[in-house]
């Protein structure tokens, strides 16, 4: 019996060690590019693509459990769908796997077929799982996420016909859901003819454009009307949704942006990180030191209140006027915005609180986040890794959050941090006109170390700023690969 005790214990001791082992060689592959962009193709992806298409209607399931069966009602929402859309273009830009830009169309087709207001322009809002429309109305949110799939699915292929929806689309919200009248602000919804049905002003419409398409779209393509646009979405954000008192982004106002009192109460996490964030980043390509003023102050009081340095988990709720107590839970979206503002805070500042920080929150998403067993990520967990909600799949969750965390911890990490080359694949459907920029970051820093057309090398480029010059025609398969220059002050590399 005595033997048997030891053995045991021995055992026990064992395997503490070698799990301590493969956690710190799992967290040190973390800091490495290569290991975000496998997470995309194969934790994230792969699953998604196996379990979540509907193959019998076309798009994607709506609402999946921990098992990726189909539970919940059988509704689709084209801005979720567009999500997907977004994905699977970043798979593709990732991998050059075709299977990925077939997906990325497939979700295209389903939503130009059925959720496309051929009268009067946007999309609808929901449809039933055979693509029959429920609601006509335009909500401004999912319309936000509708453009963010068309902007990234563009990105990758050019395509002059996805352009045309992708520019109908910006206008619907840039002229008829912006308030002229009354300090700016995006409206919450319209009636189908466009006209102003919800005048509210709540939080996710007026950000989501920046961080979902313009600023991407301003990296792809150079043109200063998407970051004049950015600029004046977080000036309006600060001049009218900045609490004055505590520095915190708030929720909901009317349409003369007076505080809906009621919906502000708590403090919600990821938004004020999205906003520190697109601040640090239009800061990168202003220059305007009061932008990077903002960041900072409203990240000191982020991560003084609403990350947990010993876990590495962000909270989801603070209470306003007493942010010590918060909600015990951290949804997937908000533990990913948190870890992409610690590592882009790391890259431009170099101080080592922001990697810590980042180090430890991207160890908490990898370890209690991710679906070791069946892929995918849950929907939230406790502080000590307790599922709250196992769900892959609900009606705001889709594979979107965790593919742009994985897309930008790589390029974040390759570009800045660790000065790696990094390689990036498209399919250039029609001519390109405008200026081809190929790397999605705030960076023009870079050398262009290989042009791929069709498997040659395209020696006739002229570099311009970090642009290419392609060739006048379409349909070819592009790769390029680019490195950050070498000269000037880096943070530290990881080894």
């Amino acid at each position: 019996m005595e033997r048997l005790v030891s053995f045991l214990r021995t055992f026990v001791i064992l395997l503490f060690i070698v799990s301590c082992h493969l956690s710190a060689a799992i967290a040190q592959e973390a800091m490495h590019g290569d290991y975000w962009k496998q997470q995309v193709l194969d934790d994230v992806l792969a699953p998604w693509q196996k379990h979540a298409k509907d193959q019998e209607y076309g798009a994607y399931h709506t609402y999946l459990n921990k098992d990726w069966e189909v539970v919940g009602p059988d509704k689709k929402y084209p801005g979720m769908i567009a999500r997907h859309m977004f994905s699977f273009s970043v798979g593709y830009l990732l991998s050059g796997e075709s299977q990925h830009l077939n997906l990325a169309r497939d979700a295209f087709e389903f939503l130009v077929k059925n959720a496309w207001d051929e009268q009067y322009g946007g999309w609808y809002y929901e449809l039933d799982r055979a693509g029959k429309v429920l609601s006509r109305d335009k909500d401004m949110f999912t319309h936000a996420y509708a453009i963010t799939g068309l902007a990234m699915y563009y990105i990758v292929t050019r395509d002059a016909r996805v352009k045309s929806y992708l520019d109908r689309s910006i206008r619907v919200l840039e002229e008829h859901a912006w308030d002229k009248a009354n300090g700016g602000g995006y409206f919450q919804g319209l009636h189908r003819d466009l006209s102003v049905k919800d005048a509210n002003k709540v939080f996710s419409p007026q950000l989501a454009p920046v961080s979902g398409y313009l600023l991407y779209l301003h990296a792809a393509t150079g043109q200063d009307k998407y970051l004049k646009i950015s600029e004046r979405i977080l000036d309006t954000t600060l001049k009218h949704m900045e609490d004055k008192r505590t520095g915190w982004v708030m929720e909901a106002y009317d349409r003369n942006w007076a505080p809906l009192v009621e919906k502000n109460r708590m403090m919600n996490t990821g938004h004020n990180v999205e906003v520190a964030w697109m601040l640090m980043r239009l800061y990168a390509l202003t220059g305007k030191e009061g932008y990077r003023e903002k960041a900072l102050a409203l990240n000191e009081n982020l991560i003084r209140y609403a990350f947990d340095p010993e876990t590495g988990m962000w909270y989801h709720r603070l209470k306003v006027d007493s942010p010590e107590e918060h909600s015990q839970d951290s949804p997937w979206w908000v533990q990913a915005y948190g870890n992409m503002l610690q590592l882009y805070l790391y890259a431009h500042l170099g101080e080592e609180c922001f990697w810590e920080n980042y180090q430890k929150g991207a160890a908490f998403w990898n370890k209690h986040f991710l679906d070791a067993e069946r892929g995918g990520e849950f929907t939230s967990v406790g502080r000590d890794g307790s599922l709250l909600d196992s769900s892959k799949a609900g009606k705001y969750k889709t594979s979107y959050h965790a593919v742009e965390n994985g897309l930008l911890n790589m390029m974040y990490l390759d570009y800045w941090v660790n000065r790696q080359p990094l390689t990036l694949y498209y399919h250039i459907n029609s001519p390109v006109t405008e200026d081809f920029f190929p790397l999605l970051l705030e960076a023009r820093d870079y050398d262009v170390k290989e042009v791929l057309l069709n498997g040659k090398r395209w020696k006739k480029r002229k570099n311009r700023n970090g642009s290419i010059k392609l060739p006048a025609k379409g349909g070819y398969d592009l790769v390029v690969q680019v490195q950050k220059k070498s000269r000037g002050k880096s943070v530290q590399a990881i080894p």
